[in-house]
């Protein structure tokens, strides 16, 4: 089988957070099986830097086709692709490929896959990673609601198949007119921890991490503000916070200082795969306050370290609750009430730190992966 596979961002722009991950470890898996992998991506690394056109594949295996975007900043900041000769170059080859994977919904990119897979008459998927939703707390929804009745309800409509991660993604499909009988669920394969991985020492002081992109949307300001609070109860709380953002990084160091939690908060940064692991596995819990997610996949990422987890009810994963971890409302009285409980009862951390590592099993790409090739190699045939 040759498989196409769409994406604004590819490897190795991980600033632009778990999706790209995720796409690399579902290229890695259809390799694994036998089978050929193009990547149609743009040439953006990060807010600041390109990519050459020709920089070497990753994974290696793959043939990754980058196109230079018209404007770096539009397409970083504001996720405005226009990637020059994309279209032109779907035209005269998307006949060549047996299926295409879209992994995006709101782009250029997506937009153009999807109407070149359905002139060639070659069939598409698509799995946006829980980025459907034009409700207002997802952000930018007039320009998203504008998105879906120009080009956005067509994409869903000619769709071969839709894949979701999730209860609240089916319903998010279901609510842009998509067919029911084109729904296929699909957990997103992630490359979790291994299961069995010998645990990091625990952190010294009472320490909740953070890992991701540092945006408006996570709910990190929230956060902080909770972990003021908890250290009244707690008063050698830490927060340990690890992701890429510095223009959303320096707002969040102003609100510190003026919380008067200088030496409490700790800002590392973009840091390599296993210095982020090694952050969640010190910590005691894992806290994730997002306005709307689709799948947090570092909450996911965190479970399979059997760390606990704090989430608000947008990451749409109450059923983690009183198991895995606690589920609040995201307001920072809420979060600091359940932070304060976990870090006040060892023993509930202990089941629910099991519990978490069961939880996130069903997500692990070496279970996932052979369905998802099932799949796709059904729906070409």
């Amino acid at each position: 089988m040759r498989m196409l596979m769409a994406i604004p961002y590819f490897s190795p722009a991980y600033a632009f957070g778990g999706s790209v991950t995720v796409a690399e470890t579902i290229v890695e898996g259809f390799l694994a099986a036998g089978h050929d992998v193009t990547v149609a991506t743009t040439d953006v690394l990060d807010e600041t830097k390109r990519l050459p056109v020709d920089a070497p594949p990753v994974p290696e295996g793959a043939d990754v086709v980058r196109f230079r975007n018209v404007h770096h900043r539009l397409a970083s900041q504001a996720m405005g692709f226009a990637p020059r000769g994309m279209r032109a170059w779907l035209a005269a080859n998307v006949r060549h490929y047996d299926v295409v994977l879209l992994q995006d919904f709101y782009s250029a990119v997506s937009v153009m896959s999807a109407r070149a897979a359905v002139r060639a008459n070659v069939p598409f998927v698509l799995q946006p990673h829980g980025t459907l939703s034009a409700a207002p707390e997802r952000g930018r929804s007039v320009v998203k609601r504008a998105f879906l009745s120009a080009f956005g309800r067509r994409t869903v409509r000619d769709a071969t198949a839709l894949m979701h991660s999730s209860e609240h993604e089916r319903d998010d499909f279901l609510a842009v007119g998509a067919a029911p009988d084109r729904l296929a669920a699909m957990p997103l394969p992630l490359d979790l921890p291994p299961e069995h991985a010998t645990a990091d020492d625990k952190a010294d002081r009472p320490t909740v991490a953070y890992v991701g992109r540092l945006h408006e949307i996570k709910g990190i300001d929230r956060l902080i503000d909770a972990v003021a609070i908890a250290r009244r109860d707690v008063p050698d709380l830490m927060l340990d916070i690890t992701g890429p953002g510095e223009r959303y990084q320096r707002q969040l160091e102003t609100q510190v200082r003026s919380a008067g939690l200088d030496g409490a908060v700790l800002f590392r940064g973009y840091a390599p795969v296993e210095e982020k692991l090694s952050a969640v596995r010190r910590s005691h819990a894992f806290a994730l306050l997002s306005r709307s997610e689709g799948l947090p996949m570092a909450a996911l990422e965190a479970m399979a370290c059997a760390v606990p987890v704090v989430l608000s009810e947008g990451c749409h994963l109450n059923e983690v609750h009183d198991r895995a971890g606690l589920v609040v409302s995201g307001t920072p009285e809420d979060t600091a009430r359940a932070i304060v409980e976990l870090m006040r009862d060892p023993d509930r951390r202990a089941r629910m730190s099991e519990a978490a590592r069961a939880f996130a099993h069903d997500y692990r790409r070496e279970v996932v992966m052979p369905r998802m090739v099932a799949e796709m190699e059904r729906i070409a045939g």
